[in-house]
């Protein structure tokens, strides 16, 4: 695949939990395309420090906190393209977790996504223009052993992700979940992922292409996709092979 062409050039992209693995390669990749990149984290050290790396704004943001997201999207301003990165995960049977382990992982990986969609819905709107990208997982779509919060917040990323589609299809916006489609490498598959797994995982910038393509979609383009990154990587990849 040919490298960055200034795709997104202007363009004003947050993206959250950027300090690390596949929001760090996110963050990366927009910038090298363009765009203006604003990114978000609670790790305020670890975002800075990257966004001083890339070329970024680091906002070191709880997208837990319905205040701390009012004022910082306030701040920057009206966005064109948001991805809903940051997750955690934990492996537990339901009788051993905790009623405050389930509503923190709920909260980072469905409370947050919706304030930060909550926080660009009226822009976009006005503007009729906007992509918005929910990172998913395969546990998404089918259950997993000892994972019972972490699938239910992600089958919860699915059926925000759907509903929102609909609603903002008729003002050009497309919304899209993601998912990985191959082993990564990040912190949070540093503590999941097997042996097998490990032996096979990319990092992150080789999946980072296809959150450029979303980025680029409106609703007339590809919407209301549950998307594999891995393969659509492959799929542009051959586009651009010379013939």
């Amino acid at each position: 695949m040919s490298g960055a062409r200034q795709r997104l050039a202007g363009k004003v992209c947050v993206v959250t939990g950027a300090a690390r693995g596949i929001g760090r390669a996110v963050a990366r990749a927009f910038v090298a395309e363009g765009a203006v990149v604003h990114a978000l984290d609670r790790l305020a050290g670890e975002v800075q420090a990257v966004a001083g790396e890339i070329g970024a704004t680091a906002w070191a943001t709880d997208i837990t906190d319905a205040d701390a997201v009012a004022t910082t999207f306030a701040a920057i301003g009206p966005v064109d393209v948001l991805v809903n990165n940051a997750g955690i995960i934990f492996f537990r049977p339901i009788e051993e977790t905790s009623v405050e382990a389930w509503d923190r992982l709920m909260a980072v990986n469905l409370r947050g996504p919706f304030l930060c969609a909550r926080a660009v819905a009226p822009g976009m709107k006005a503007r009729r223009a906007g992509a918005i990208i929910n990172v998913s997982s395969n546990a998404g779509v089918r259950g997993g052993d000892n994972e019972s919060a972490y699938c239910a917040s992600k089958f919860g990323i699915e059926g925000l992700s759907r509903a929102l589609a609909i609603e903002f299809a008729p003002y050009n916006v497309s919304v899209n979940t993601i998912t990985p489609g191959h082993p990564v490498h990040t912190a949070m598959s540093e503590t999941t992922y097997d042996a097998e797994k490990r032996a096979i995982w990319k990092d992150p910038s080789e999946i980072a292409p296809a959150f450029v393509h979303l980025a680029l979609q409106d609703a007339g383009g590809l919407n209301d996709h549950y998307v594999r990154a891995w393969d659509l990587v492959q799929q542009l990849r051959q586009q651009d092979a010379p013939a």
